[in-house]
């Protein structure tokens, strides 16, 4: 009887020490994934479209003379343009133009308000929210631009 508990204990303590064996084995063949603060591929190729954009739209502001302003950003998907004249030139006549164009889902959502001004005096005009989707008709591409004509929210 207490050769069967001897070799009782001796086949526990085995199992005991292949289990943990088992267990350094795993830990070595599968470690656990690091965590890194790394940023995606799409998101580094964003980032450097970004960037990219942000320096076309600061040469063409240098070149236009400040009459045309680009900014983007990629992570956000959203674009702010601005056309017209700075304050210095508005002793006659202003004109700006100035839009914040959001990307969802294939589709362009424009928000653009116009100032028109005559000698000092300024008309602020806020447009309805245009939508803009790339269309093709008989092998043709174009772009569809959808204008709201009754606006309802629930």
């Amino acid at each position: 009887m207490g050769r069967r508990w001897g070799s009782l204990l001796v086949v526990c303590a085995l199992v005991d020490v292949a289990a943990a064996n088992d267990q350094d084995l795993y830990e070595r063949l599968w470690p656990e994934t690091p965590n890194s603060t790394r940023l995606t591929l799409s998101q580094q190729i964003t980032d450097q479209l970004t960037v990219l954009g942000n320096t076309v739209g600061h040469h063409v502001n240098t070149l236009s003379n400040d009459a045309i302003a680009l900014g983007f950003d990629g992570r956000r998907r959203r674009a702010k343009v601005r056309l017209g004249l700075d304050d210095r030139h508005d002793r006659y006549l202003t004109f700006k133009l100035a839009g914040d164009v959001h990307f969802t889902h294939g589709v362009a959502r424009v928000a653009a308000r116009i100032d028109i001004g005559i000698a000092g005096h300024v008309l602020h005009l806020e447009l309805p929210d245009v939508e803009m989707a790339p269309v093709a008709y008989r092998g043709e591409r174009g772009v569809e631009i959808r204008v709201p004509l009754f606006k309802r929210s629930f």
